[in-house]
């Protein structure tokens, strides 16, 4: 297999396909940290991350701003709501 994946020409291409997407979702990092956290600044962050992200100070800056923009909520605290909830009405009966 190692042959193949490095003396031939199908597993040179096999690999740079694979870096290449590794990269793009390195790249998009930032962006796709917003959209999961909620921001609200999902369209700023997309563009400087578009803009300035081959940068590395555009990268950290997108990436910073992502993390510092988002709900300020645990993901699990919703569920922890619901199961505070369910337990307060029963002890009501």
């Amino acid at each position: 297999m190692w042959h193949w994946l490095f003396e031939t020409q199908t597993g040179f291409v096999f690999l740079l396909v694979v870096g290449i997407f590794i990269g793009l979702a390195v790249y998009a990092l930032p962006v796709l940290l917003a959209w999961s956290l909620g921001s609200p600044h999902l369209l700023g962050i997309t563009l400087l991350c578009l803009m300035l992200g081959w940068t590395v100070i555009g990268w950290i800056a997108a990436l910073v701003w992502a993390m510092a923009s988002g709900r300020d909520v645990a993901f699990d605290e919703e569920a922890d709501d619901a199961v505070n909830a369910d337990r307060h009405s029963h002890s009501l009966f």
